[in-house]
């Protein structure tokens, strides 16, 4: 199980977002940078992520920044491999 920590400052856009969580976590090229091919792949993977400064993400994102969070922490109550956590 690999470990990554994303950095809500690096996700000022949702552009943004997706590319950090995408080059930080090692996504496939094929990732389709929404939230529900988000969720499938976190829930497809073996991993204990956490993310740190989850409040600049979300003053910069609004409610779509929360959909995010949201979209972890259902992957993590989904798949017994995967784990999430704000830091």
């Amino acid at each position: 199980m690999g470990s990554f920590t994303l950095n809500g400052k690096k996700m000022k856009t949702r552009g943004e977002a997706y590319d950090h969580i995408a080059e930080t976590l090692g996504f496939p090229e094929y990732f389709g940078k929404n939230l529900d091919a988000l969720y499938d792949l976190l829930t497809e993977m073996s991993a204990d992520v956490s993310m740190k400064n989850a409040d600049d993400m979300i003053n910069a994102l609004g409610g779509y920044g929360c959909e995010i969070v949201k979209c972890f922490c259902d992957a993590a109550e989904q798949n017994p491999n995967f784990s999430f956590r704000i830091k």
